[in-house]
């Protein structure tokens, strides 16, 4: 992998993984959020995922047309959270934006209440933050602070512009393109990070991109689907002929990363089976401390988020085994 030095934004870099294959990388203090995929195909140009806002996915339609030399021809939204979605305007009106067809119907029902919702409270909560941070003398509650920060930045910029752009086309199941250069297959999954996520795997290339079934090096956001269904994605997606996967957030990542998110998942779902046969209370759960291996991720908030999550799952389906 190699770091492209002949294109710069300031949302996220760029990674060539194969010849024709590239990852754009979120910059902490860019507003991309997630990472995205350019894919050169050969006879079409795809992108995969548009990032949170339109600023950055208008450096990301530049940089797939300057590392090309070609327009792009479609685009994957992965799943409908709004940091994969929001820049879909930045591409022209013949450009195709392909989802499956469940990521098409909660982008119009729980993604247009996320857009209310942001509307609200983004700016007085980003200034919140911004006080929060700037009136704190403790170090790790500021480098927890700052992905929000730069979080509701990319939204409160989007949305006096945002237009949230639908997909024209939609899938269920697996979806092949059989391009000039290489084949690219999404696969979908219900009800693992998101209610739908499409993975992109290049089999000639053996490269994955994940979307957020894989955070690498940071705390995953568990509390939108299964961690269960996320585990049984992750012993799939090790079983295919591939070596490098792109996360949703965080470096680039091999397949002990994988395990290394399954390993995160099962530590804490252990230690919200502790805490409810300990008799601790739900609001108690801020008390645990994030353990040692996992303290340098960032979203640090995302950690007592999931230990939350896990401990009502768990009693919501009685699945604690015995001690």
């Amino acid at each position: 992998m190699e770091i492209v030095k002949t294109f710069y934004s300031r949302h996220f870099s760029i990674e060539q993984l194969a010849n024709g294959v590239y990852a754009a990388i979120n910059n902490e203090e860019g507003w991309a959020i997630c990472n995205a995929g350019i894919i050169d195909l050969g006879d079409r140009i795809l992108v995969y995922d548009t990032f949170a806002s339109p600023q950055a996915a208008s450096d990301l339609r530049t940089a797939a047309e300057t590392l090309t030399g070609r327009s792009v021809n479609m685009v994957v939204n992965s799943h409908y959270h709004n940091d994969h979605i929001w820049g879909n305007q930045a591409f022209s009106k013949d450009v195709d934006i392909i989802s499956t067809a469940k990521t098409r119907d909660l982008i119009l029902t729980q993604g247009a209440e996320e857009v209310k919702e942001y509307s609200a409270i983004a700016p007085k909560r980003l200034s919140e933050l911004q006080a929060q941070y700037s009136n704190s003398g403790d170090e790790s509650l500021r480098r927890a602070l700052k992905p929000l920060i730069y979080n509701y930045q990319a939204v409160v910029n989007a949305l006096p512009v945002l237009q949230v752009r639908l997909p024209n086309l939609t899938f269920s199941g697996d979806m092949v393109f059989n391009g000039l250069k290489r084949s690219a297959r999404l696969i979908s999954f219900e009800n693992g990070h998101s209610g739908s996520d499409a993975l992109l795997y290049l089999p000639d290339d053996g490269i994955v991109f994940m979307e957020d079934i894989f955070f690498n090096d940071c705390h995953p956001y568990l509390a939108d689907g299964d961690p269960d269904v996320i585990l049984s994605i992750l012993e799939q997606v090790k079983l295919f002929k591939a070596n490098i996967f792109v996360p949703g957030h965080g470096p680039v990542g091999t397949i002990k990363d994988l395990d290394k998110q399954v390993g995160y998942i099962n530590r804490l779902k252990l230690l919200a089976q502790d805490a409810i046969q300990s008799g601790i209370r739900q609001e108690q759960l801020e008390q645990i401390a994030i353990p040692d291996e996992f303290r340098h991720f960032p979203y640090a908030t995302f950690f007592t988020a999931n230990l939350k999550f896990l401990y009502h799952y768990q009693v919501k389906n009685d699945s604690l085994p015995a001690k």
